[in-house]
């Protein structure tokens, strides 16, 4: 099946989506995408590409100068509305970590993603925000690495996050990723200003396991030479 690889710009994120015959999309195009949220803008990474997933949403359309300016105007419509709806959710919930706001292309929702250690009941916070957006609200709950993929920051190397420049990351980074490197588990420096482990750690993450493997197999012929020596 045809599909193309999509930025979504509401979670910052490239996914795979089906893309029909009828449609003449290439590299570096806008469209409209379909998503669980509703339908929005993304922008086209790659060029057609042969896959077998069959549950991957679809491109509508091709993006038109009219869905362009919308978008645009939705993005400074977020940062418009951020400080009152921040204030809002501070009102109700002192604690919450705010994210950010999100409104979808088609205007059916505005997406509020939050972080937070545990479930929050928003009953009172979504009435007052749909009385005043007329539309339907979403809370996001996120993780802190998330939200360092969509707000974007400084890595103790000193350039930006890897979480928001790059797209093609490995989505968990895991403890062993630390121990197959011979880094201490427990070391600062390893873990991230999102307070989660480094992404950076999935680089040379294939190489230390395939050096390993060669070494193995190095050591088991080199022992085998020994043998026969002897």
């Amino acid at each position: 099946m045809n599909h193309v690889f999509v930025k979504l710009f509401f979670n910052n994120t490239v996914m795979p989506f089906y893309l029909s015959n009828e449609l003449d999309v290439k590299f570096g195009d806008y469209v409209i995408v379909e998503t669980k949220y509703g339908n929005d803008m993304g922008k086209v990474l790659s060029n057609r590409v042969e896959l077998k997933a069959n549950e991957t949403m679809k491109v509508l359309s091709k993006a038109t100068e009219k869905d362009i300016q919308t978008f645009n105007a939705n993005r400074k419509k977020d940062q418009l509305e951020d400080p009152k709806i921040k204030g809002i959710l501070k009102k109700y919930h002192p604690d919450i970590h705010f994210i950010g706001c999100y409104f979808m292309l088609d205007g059916t929702k505005l997406i509020i993603n939050y972080i937070s250690d545990t479930r929050i009941d928003f009953r009172e916070t979504v009435k007052e925000l749909a009385s005043i957006y007329k539309t339907r609200i979403e809370m996001r709950q996120i993780s802190s690495r998330e939200g360092f993929k969509l707000k974007g920051g400084i890595g103790i190397c000193g350039r930006e996050c890897c979480c928001s420049s790059f797209y093609h990351l490995k989505q968990h980074i895991t403890a062993s990723m630390v121990r197959e490197q011979n880094l201490s588990e427990i070391n600062a420096k390893t873990i991230g200003p999102c307070g989660k482990l480094l992404c950076c750690l999935s680089y040379e993450s294939d190489l230390y396991k395939n050096g390993k493997h060669v070494c193995s197999c190095s050591k088991t012929n080199v022992n085998k030479i020994l043998e026969n020596v002897v």
